[in-house]
């Protein structure tokens, strides 16, 4: 048997976990927000998301209470849930879509830097390689000759 303050502290890590779980989700709902997937891409992701969360909270539940299923285990993790959907998830989100906007940004900034680059180093690269090929026009010699 477990004793009782050992019980209390397992319940309040899986609130601990509950509160990370409500904010993945949280993060998922922005991501899907800004990447707008479409028809069974949508569904795909939903239940990708839904895998990983689902192995989360088994690895969560195997470190915290060695697996063990109790009532309040779903207690614990409800009462996360619930808090963070009550009082963090107003003032989380739009910090998440701020922190989206800025990452999205940054990602157009390093696609046209890679670009450029390209451009830079690539294009002449390839030009200085045919015109010293035109000079040195070199046919292997047909096998029959």
């Amino acid at each position: 048997m477990i004793p009782l303050p050992e019980q209390w502290q397992i319940f309040m890590a899986l609130g601990g976990g509950g509160l990370l779980l409500a904010f993945l989700f949280d993060c998922y709902r922005v991501g899907r927000y800004f990447w707008r997937p479409r028809g069974m891409t949508s569904h795909l992701g939903d239940a990708v998301f839904w895998l990983i969360l689902t192995v989360f909270t088994f690895t969560l539940l195997m470190f915290i209470n060695w697996g063990e299923m109790r009532a309040y285990v779903f207690l614990g993790l409800g009462m996360g849930v619930t808090s963070y959907s009550l009082f963090l998830s107003g003032s989380v989100r739009p910090w998440l879509y701020r922190s989206g906007r800025l990452l999205g940004r940054v990602m157009a900034g390093g696609r046209r830097l890679i670009t450029g680059v390209f451009f830079i180093v690539i294009i002449p690269g390839r030009i200085v390689y045919r015109l010293t090929s035109l000079f040195h026009r070199h046919r292997p010699p047909h096998p029959l000759e």
